[in-house]
């Protein structure tokens, strides 16, 4: 199999309608938005918030906001996808940069790429079940997830290639769950131990 890791594409095939600024002030706007929107949405669920809160929240004029996303709906796929499309370039820097042997450098960086951002992870959560497509859209991203951690254990321990698609799935699934693991008293301790499993799955040991 290939070590390259797999190239997606930026833009789904569930169209969000959302106005893409070109001048950095705008991106710049556009993402305080999207952070509001993701707080909002965390406080209130997806349903509760308004698009007037989120307006309010970001600092945002109405029609401003209603410019950039015309409906809430356009807004909440466009945040899943930053979400989504953020996690996969940092696979996808995680596989560039990973050499045979390279494990426990690797083991690292693939516990804080689910680690990270929990925040977002958890909207992301929400957007993801309150869509009609829920079931479609969370498997062809699931599957570019697993393609990218594969492509990463082919790297990192070549020489353990016919068992990569298998460790493959148990490890997306062990660091999916991670992020509910990792909390609370006694969180340190349990990451360790998470650790050591990746690291089991990531060196084939």
């Amino acid at each position: 199999m290939s070590t390259s890791p797999p190239t997606y594409e930026r833009e789904s095939s569930h169209k969000s309608n959302a106005i893409a600024p070109k001048r950095q002030r705008g991106r710049e706007r556009v993402a305080r938005i999207l952070d509001a929107a993701g707080a909002l949405f965390l406080e209130k669920g997806v349903d509760g918030a308004t698009m007037t809160e989120i307006a309010a929240r970001s600092g945002t004029a109405i029609g401003s906001l209603y410019r950039f996303f015309p409906t809430k709906e356009s807004l909440s796929l466009t945040l899943l996808e930053r979400f989504i499309h953020d996690r996969l370039a940092r696979l996808d820097e995680i596989c560039a940069g990973a050499r045979p042997g390279d494990c426990d450098a690797v083991t690292g960086q693939l516990l804080g790429a689910w680690l990270d951002k929990r925040d977002e992870r958890d909207y992301t959560t929400l957007l993801l079940a309150a869509r009609p497509d829920a079931e479609q859209s969370g498997k062809a991203w699931r599957d570019q997830f697993l393609a990218r951690v594969v492509a990463v254990l082919e790297k990192t321990c070549p020489e353990a290639q016919d068992t990569a698609a298998a460790r493959g799935i148990v490890l997306l699934h062990v660091l999916k769950l991670a992020p509910q693991l990792v909390t609370g008293e006694g969180q340190g301790a349990v990451e360790a131990e998470i650790r050591k499993l990746v690291f089991s799955l990531v060196s084939a040991a």
